[in-house]
């Protein structure tokens, strides 16, 4: 489970390919395919272990013009799925 406060950490072996408004993501070490929108691609790009979760969902809500809460729980959830897929790394 995260926490607000942890910083997390984009994995080494995972490559990125930006086309267009995407980034695609290539886990080497699973074989997975993701590909990322304009939003999940900038929390992606967020995740460089320097910023707290809370820094980072603060930095997207001052990117769109949404509720703050329908950001928070959006990019929560997707931090969530870097962490299940193990595409970033916790550092608390």
């Amino acid at each position: 489970m995260i926490r607000p406060d942890d910083r997390l950490r984009r994995r080494d072996r995972v490559l990125v390919q930006r086309a267009a408004d995407k980034q695609i993501l290539l886990d080497l070490d699973g074989g997975q395919y993701y590909a990322l929108d304009e939003v999940s691609g900038q929390v992606w790009d967020l995740c460089d272990g320097t910023r707290s979760i809370a820094t980072v969902i603060e930095a997207v809500c001052g990117s769109y013009d949404a509720p703050p809460e329908v950001i928070t729980e959006d990019v929560w959830t997707f931090l969530e799925e870097l962490v299940d897929e193990k595409l970033v790394i916790v550092e608390a």
